[in-house]
């Protein structure tokens, strides 16, 4: 049996190919490494798959950094969780692993130059081109989150200004919200707000969706996808994000490769992750 994980800020989410679930996200390394462990020894898997969020080095097996996940940074995560299972042990950008789950999976099946973007505590970014994962050289393809948007804008949880993800992720929404009301809420909380029409989280929403859509539009003027995918807690909560987002970017972008794509919502939702990372073992074997 083979075991897909995926580490996000907030959950670790798991799937054995039939079933899925998640646990509450550990705050160390060592409790992160016993919790998967445990559940490789209980299902007596014979590989596992480990999605993290941040930039990890898929042939050395270590999390480089992890803006989210900090306790991991440097962290050979693949070393440490083949001693307590002995079993061979893969570790993936989250985000990339997304990217092949929804390819194999979900809303990208069929596709030629598929992208998927991860969007909760953080934003991700994944590409499947004729099939392949893009990896790049170590496993750091991808980083759409860390794009530059603001030369000196709003701090971004990697410790940079300007990062996308400084904008689009929880936390960026959570920002335009107290911009325009000087609250403090979740980003739950604005969701929910906005489904009750409220005026300023519809706003805070919108104003997001303009960030993500200059994100979108880059992605297309350089790779021309067919399916863009979105996954994560924020579009499965509030879907009208990617309408709105699409009609913008159909504006933005040039219009062949604006014409030749689709913005579509991750049919794996927040399991993309899981099972692409329970793929990928699999694809690296092949």
């Amino acid at each position: 049996m083979r075991l897909g994980v995926d580490v996000g800020g907030t959950f670790v989410k798991f799937t054995d190919g039939e079933n899925r679930w998640k646990e509450r996200t550990p705050k160390t390394k060592e409790d992160l490494v016993s919790l998967i462990s445990s559940v490789g020894k209980s299902l007596n898997v014979k590989s596992i798959g480990v999605a993290v969020a941040g930039l990890v080095n898929t042939k050395k097996g270590t999390v480089t950094e992890s803006p989210n996940l900090k306790f991991l940074n440097g962290f050979p995560l693949k070393e440490e969780l083949e001693k307590k299972l002995n079993v061979q042990v893969s570790i993936f950008n989250d985000a990339t692993a997304a990217a092949y789950g929804e390819y194999k999976l979900g809303v990208g099946r069929g596709s030629s130059v598929f992208l998927c973007l991860t969007l909760g505590t953080g934003l991700g970014g994944g590409a499947v081109i004729e099939g392949a994962p893009l990896f790049g050289v170590s496993g750091t393809a991808m980083e759409v989150g860390h794009i530059t948007v603001e030369v000196n804008g709003w701090p971004c949880h990697c410790g940079r200004k300007g990062c996308l993800e400084a904008y689009v992720s929880s936390y960026g929404l959570e920002r335009f919200y107290f911009m325009e009301t000087g609250e403090c809420a979740s980003s739950f909380e604005v969701i929910e707000r906005a489904k009750n029409r409220e005026t300023e989280a519809l706003k805070s929403i919108d104003e997001m969706s303009d960030y993500l859509t200059v994100g979108i539009a880059s992605l297309i003027h350089l790779f021309n996808p067919d399916v863009v995918a979105i996954s994560g807690g924020i579009p499965a909560s509030y879907p009208e994000l990617l309408k709105t987002t699409e009609q913008k970017v159909k504006k933005r972008a040039f219009k062949q490769p604006a014409s030749d794509f689709s913005l579509k919502l991750a049919e794996l939702g927040e399991f993309s992750g899981a099972f692409g990372a329970l793929l990928l073992t699999m694809y690296n074997s092949s």
